[in-house]
Order: structure tokens, then C-alpha cells, then sequence
């Protein structure tokens, strides 16, 4: 071990299901300390092997994350315990003898030939074997590159909550099983091994991805991937196919369809009614290309500052109208001007997550020809998104675009915000998922909230905890998708909190059913709730 320093700072242990404190150098890494206190006769157990980040023997909780012990440095007052929501051993030693059995179960090597076939006594196995050529076999192993990478240091399944609360296999246990179904030398169908192994309760929330210390990105390589090979195979939530049907019978190609909203939507009604959507802020209203695909309308700002595009999303076209009027106000209010493209269509975050990229494919290239051609055309700073998973796909899955994508309040806080109203209230935040891990964005929404005069923020226990409703669990897994969300609840009437505020309706609508069920407590966009204090 290194030579240590005189500075002993304090450190606490879980032991016992007690945090308990001890005294260690302060350079030294978590298994280096973990060693200092055995020397030292405290008998502290815990795992160990390569102590270079390369078997994941090492991973503990810290601070309420996974981290491998031996690559994390110790700071004053941390907290250590062992990894959640497997059984404890003792200490920091956890049993994980459940995921070794599984693995085994799961067969974990190449399968060369097919069950089919290895049953056929009269076959030469020769004769079954895929014969690859070199390109075949180049292309076929740098494909699943992206997923090999794992340790199993466990940190996945330790903070997945699908696992938590379903019955999921875990983050890791699609990793594997999409590493053979994209393996050409592979012959087993691990397509639907996975679909039996409740492949769809995933949330796609990327909790995964951000623990990873190998940084496999598991949601979009291995869930995702296996969704989209799963429904070309027919395998699929029967719910799913209802969001297919809307967006292909739907002209406007929406998620939503009309009989279940209103009889006109909200690019529609721009269009239609362009001074509905006024506002005190607006300077004037210019209408472009009313009977062409290029379609808009802007809504001038006073002194604008900047000029953006709106991406609307389907829930605000056809569920929450009013949200995008607050929108329009809110952005005007700021100096930004607001352009609407009225041909634009649902991004296709729906059909992505659960594996129906087909369609998607099509929704992708009437926005791209749309808002490319927009930013080509005019002196735009940026699509701007009032929805986390819309802000999330055009960042992440419209690789090919032209544009600036920003949320709303990444926008707000980057032109500079105002000098706000006095609001008298008690609110607590919810960060979805799309937001924090999709976009990186978690300061700016509570730099608005801190912003605004008498207004009292309150964390919660895990602000960026899932609610449940990503991924095509609540249409698809909707028993899932509360369960996950009881835990959420839990935490929000924890606060006391007056009002619940994201900025994310698949998050607002999932939060609210969820807080209906115990509480009143309502849930509000960050966007209504500026349109509130301007």
C-alpha cells in the first residue's frame, strides 16, 4: 500500500445496518482504506481481487452510487454499505450467487449449432456449423464490441428498478443475451430467451449506462436492439401496437388520436386560430407558406434576443394544448421569438423503445427535411423541447441532423432569466430520466426554481429515481410501471410538497396517477409554473 499522509479525515461504514465512522488518510482509494482499517484490527469484511478495475469483485454503494473500490478515492464523510437490492453476507460482502446461477442457466457461450439441429442424430455436425467469410465474421464481432466490455461488478442490477420491482433479469443479463443474439456465429435464439425474460420491463431510464465504470451504454446496445429484433421476430406487448396504429391512421402522425383528445390539435389550431396564442409579450404574428409542407408560424418576441423552433411532441398537439400556449408566452416573455413548423410529427421516441424503428424510421425523415430545412432558411439558435423524451430522441437518435436541439430550460437559463413574481409555495422536483441521464440536464430546472421570489424547493430522497413510464412500460407492463412509481410517491409526500414539478408530460401524467391513489398533491410542467410568476 502507499505511503500515507498525516491528514486522517472521516469515513463511514456500513456494518450491521449501521453507519459507522472511521478515521483514514485521506489519499488513499476505498480498498486502500478498507486495508488501513484491517491493519488496524477492525476486521472489516469485504471483496477484493485485481485492484485495477478489471474484475469488479470491488463494488460497493457510495454515497448512494455503485462504485468499484479499488478506482474511488476516499473523501471526508462519505458513506460506504454494500451494494443494494442484493442479500447481505456481512459487511460489505454481498450474495451473488443468484446472478452466477443465472448466468449458467443462461448459457453462456457460443452455440454453433441450432437445438434443432443438435437433436438431428443423421446431421454431421460439419454440416450444421454457419461457415462465415472473413468480413462476416469482422463485421458480426465488431457489432457486439459495445457490450463485451463487462466486469461483472454487479453496479447495473444493484440500481436498476426493474429489477427492484419486477421480475426482471437485469441490465447485465440483456447485455449478455444481446451480445449472442447479434453474435452471426451464434445459433441459439436468444431473441426470445430474452423476451421470456420479461425483456419489455425495462424503462430504458439509463441508470445502467451511468454506473457502468466500463461505460456500456446497455439501453440502446442490448434493450433496445433486442426489442427491435424481438418485434420483426413477432414477439412483442400486445398495448405497443396501439401507438403504431395512431401514428399510421393518424394524418398528423401522432401517438395520440383524436378520439381521445381534442377534436382539433395544437399545431392545428395555430394554424387555424394564429391570434388564439397572443400574449402581452408577442410583438406580431407572421404566417409563412400557409398551403406548402413548410408551413409556420411565429410569434415575435419584443426585443427578441434569439429566434427557435418548437418541437410540440404529441401529448402537448393533442393532450396538454395549454401547455404550449404557456410555452409560446413563457419563451416570448424571454425575448424569444417562437417559430412553429406545422407539419411537424411525433418524434418517435414510442417506437424506438420498444423496438419498432421501422416506423419510426419514417417519422425521422419528415422532421429531419422539415427543421433542416428550417435552420437552413432562417437564423435559428436551436429546436427547443418542452418534453424531456422528445428533447432526449432528436439529441440522441437523429444522428444525421442539421440543427441544435435544447430543452427548454437549458434555453431559459443560457439567454438569462427574469426577474420573477413572488410564488408562495412549497415544490418538490422530479428529474426524468430523459432529462438528467438523456440530456445531462439537472442544474438548469432548479436554477428557474431558485429563482423565483418566496418560492420554498425541497429535494426529495432520489429526485432523478424513475417514475415507471419509460420505455413502454406504462402502456405496455402498466402494473410495473406503478409499482416502480409507489416508490416515487413515497418520496415526493415525504417533502410535504405543495406541488410536484418536472418537465416531462409522460412523467406528469405517470407521477399524477400514482399520487391519486394516497394524496392530492398535484403535478406541474416547470414551463405552467413560469407561465404562473412572468
Amino acid at each position: 500500500m502507499k505511503n500515507t499522509d498525516d491528514l486522517l479525515i472521516p469515513i463511514y461504514i456500513m456494518r450491521n445496518k449501521i453507519f459507522k465512522k472511521y478515521m483514514v488518510p485521506s489519499d488513499l482509494t476505498i480498498i486502500e482504506a478498507l486495508e488501513y482499517l484491517n491493519n488496524s484490527g477492525y476486521e472489516i469484511k469485504y471483496r477484493s481481487s485485481c485492484k485495477a478495475g478489471q474484475c469488479g469483485s470491488c463494488a460497493v454503494t457510495v454515497d448512494g452510487l455503485p462504485k468499484l473500490a479499488c478506482k474511488t478515492k476516499v473523501k471526508e464523510d462519505m458513506k460506504i454499505e454494500p451494494l443494494r437490492n442484493f442479500d447481505l453476507i456481512e459487511d460489505l460482502v454481498v450474495n451473488r450467487e443468484e446472478y452466477y446461477k443465472a448466468q449458467k442457466e443462461f448459457e453462456n457461450w457460443i452455440h454453433e449449432t441450432s437445438e434443432v439441429e443438435e437433436k438431428d442424430k443423421n446431421k454431421n455436425k460439419k454440416d450444421t456449423l454457419k461457415i462465415l467469410s472473413d468480413d462476416e465474421l469482422f463485421k458480426s464481432i465488431s457489432d457486439i464490441g459495445s457490450v463485451r466490455n463487462c466486469i461483472d461488478c454487479m453496479s447495473c442490477m444493484s440500481t436498476c428498478p426493474a429489477r427492484m420491482y419486477s421480475d426482471y433479469m437485469g441490465p447485465t443479463f440483456m447485455r449478455l443475451l444481446a451480445r449472442y443474439a447479434r453474435d452471426a456465429r451464434d445459433n441459439k435464439d436468444r431473441v426470445k430467451e430474452a423476451f421470456e425474460k420479461n425483456l419489455y420491463n425495462c424503462t430504458t431510464c439509463g441508470r445502467c449506462i451511468k454506473v457502468c465504470p466500463n461505460n456500456i451504454d446497455t439501453v440502446h446496445n442490448a434493450v433496445e436492439k433486442l426489442r427491435e429484433l424481438s418485434f420483426k421476430k413477432g414477439q412483442y406487448v400486445e398495448n405497443h401496437l396501439d401507438v403504431r396504429k395512431n401514428i399510421t391512421e393518424n394524418p398528423a402522425k401522432r401517438t395520440v388520436t383524436k378520439p381521445e383528445a381534442p377534436k382539433i390539435g395544437f399545431l392545428e389550431d395555430v394554424i387555424a386560430n394564429p391570434e388564439k396564442f397572443n400574449n402581452e409579450f408577442t410583438e406580431k404574428i407572421v404566417i409563412e407558406n400557409k398551403d406548402n409542407i413548410n408551413k409556420s408560424v411565429e410569434y415575435v418576441a419584443k426585443n427578441p434576443k434569439a429566434t427557435v423552433a418548437l418541437f410540440t411532441g404529441c401529448l402537448m398537439d393533442y393532450r396538454l394544448q395549454e401547455l404550449g400556449m404557456s410555452g409560446i408566452r413563457v419563451l416570448n416573455a424571454h425575448g424569444i421569438s417562437v417559430i412553429i413548423p406545422i407539419n411537424q410529427v411525433c418524434c418517435g421516441s414510442p417506437l424506438i423503445r420498444t423496438g419498432q424503428t421501422d416506423v419510426a424510421k419514417e417519422l425521422k425523415e419528415i422532421n429531419l427535411a422539415i427543421f433542416d430545412k428550417l435552420f437552413t432558411d432562417k437564423s435559428l439558435d436551436s429546436i427547443v423541447t418542452l418534453c424531456a423524451g422528445c428533447g432526449s430522441t432528436l439529441k440522441n437518435d437523429y444522428n444525421e441532423k442539421q440543427f441544435v436541439v435544447k430543452d427548454i430550460t437549458e434555453l431559459l437559463v443560457e439567454k438569462g432569466l427574469l426577474k420573477y413574481k413572488s410564488c408562495n409555495l412549497k415544490v418538490t422536483y422530479h428529474d426524468p430520466c430523459h432529462l438528467k441521464r438523456g440530456q445531462d440536464i439537472f442544474e438548469q430546472p432548479r436554477i428557474i426554481l431558485d429563482s423565483i421570489p418566496e418560492l420554498e424547493f425541497i429535494e426529495m430522497e432520489i429526485p432523478d429515481q424513475c417514475c415507471g413510464a419509460g420505455g413502454g412500460v406504462r402502456s405496455g407492463k402498466p402494473e410495473v410501471a406503478y409499482k416502480i412509481g409507489e416508490k416515487k410517491t413515497e418520496m415526493i409526500l415525504e417533502t410535504k410538497a405543495d406541488y410536484v414539478i418536472t418537465v416531462c408530460p409522460f412523467c406528469n401524467y405517470h407521477i399524477a396517477d400514482c399520487l391519486s391513489k394516497v394524496s392530492d398533491i398535484p403535478v406541474m410542467n416547470i414551463v405552467k409554473l413560469l407561465d404562473k410568476v412572468i
